[in-house]
């Protein structure tokens, strides 16, 4: 059976390599090349989660109970859907079915990203091979960095945050919930950083240079930046093909903010097929939209101090604040803000 699927994902890659050789300027084939990337990812990855919304609380006869998820789906997906989007306004060009198929299927970056965009990809493709003097050197070293904090911090760490389960938030004293936040949030960080690092070293031991992914989040002075800083690739590609298209900040305020609020539910559900990340996803587009509206009153801020080191720190709690909605499912991350509020 693993076989079957294995062979499906195969014609999934084959399928998109043949379609992409259509695209065209403002073709409809780009069209169906963006719809069937979103189609293809509804399928594999939310099929049980929507039907089951269908049939709330009760047994839900179009659950798929052998579903399979091909490994890295959320990113390659969208890879797909920037190269029709961008093929369809003329933003890239096509290429030559072997370059595409070399960026779609770049190993170092298939399972977790970064994110690529073909026009950065293309270049550097075509560039000259690795030398040790600075890709092997640096890439080396890259992924030493990478090992260090997958290994010896997140690993290190998820033998203590990922098994907190319902039975055992009922019964832990509020400072423990408060450690295990802070725990899981250094956590996260270092296992999504040190694979991007991995990554990106692995990428340039071929000469390729792939986005950033991460740089300091957790130091900056607000949600936005934050954003700015974690996860780097995927922010990009909302702004450019969810955000902008509604009509980015170029709309009424209400707009705006409700632009913000979807670009940050996408996120949350793109993280993963639940209501606590959909959740999730609120909590940050709430708190995004708060800081634009907020940035209304105090165009400039302070740069006291105590000002800067405050917001700083502020921004570091309302962002581990949301990890249990992350990691938890919905009761018991409900249980988890309960106990965490009245003791």
């Amino acid at each position: 059976m693993s076989g079957f699927w294995g062979s499906l994902c195969l014609l999934i890659f084959l399928w998109e390599s043949i379609v992409s050789r259509l695209y065209r300027p403002t073709s409809r084939w780009c069209t169906w090349g963006i719809v069937q990337s979103v189609v293809l990812l509804g399928i594999f990855k939310y099929w049980n989660f929507f039907t089951g919304l269908i049939y709330f609380h009760h047994n839900n006869p179009l659950r798929w109970h052998s579903a399979f998820l091909p490994l890295g789906i959320s990113f390659f997906t969208f890879e797909f859907y920037h190269y029709a989007y961008d093929r369809r306004s003329n933003l890239t060009e096509a290429g030559t079915l072997g370059e595409y198929l070399a960026f779609i299927l770049f190993f170092p970056t298939m399972v977790a990203g970064p994110i690529k965009r073909f026009q950065d990809f293309l270049p550097k493709l075509r560039r000259e091979p690795a030398n040790w003097d600075g890709d092997w050197e640096r890439g080396i070293s890259r992924i030493l960095t990478g090992l260090v904090k997958k290994f010896a911090v997140a690993d290190f760490l998820t033998a203590w945050t990922n098994h907190l389960n319902a039975h055992d938030v009922a019964l832990a004293d509020r400072w423990v919930l408060v450690l295990w936040a802070l725990a899981y949030g250094i956590k996260i960080y270092a296992d999504f950083s040190g694979y991007s690092d991995i990554a990106i070293g692995s990428a340039r031991l071929f000469g390729i240079k792939v986005p950033e992914n991460f740089n300091w989040p957790y130091g900056r002075r607000n949600i936005q930046q934050f954003w700015q800083n974690w996860h780097i690739s995927l922010t990009r590609w909302l702004i450019d093909y969810v955000y902008i298209p509604l009509g980015g900040s170029r709309v009424t305020v209400p707009r705006i903010y409700a632009n913000v609020i979807i670009v940050m539910l996408i996120s949350g559900l793109w993280h993963g097929a639940g209501i606590n990340f959909v959740v999730w996803g609120l909590w940050h587009g709430l708190l995004l939209a708060g800081h634009r509206a907020w940035r209304q009153f105090r165009p400039i801020p302070s740069q006291h101090f105590l000002a800067v080191a405050g917001s700083r720190v502020l921004t570091f709690v309302l962002v581990n604040a949301g990890w249990p909605f992350f990691c938890m499912n919905f009761s018991s991350a409900i249980l988890f803000y309960r106990r965490l509020w009245l003791g």
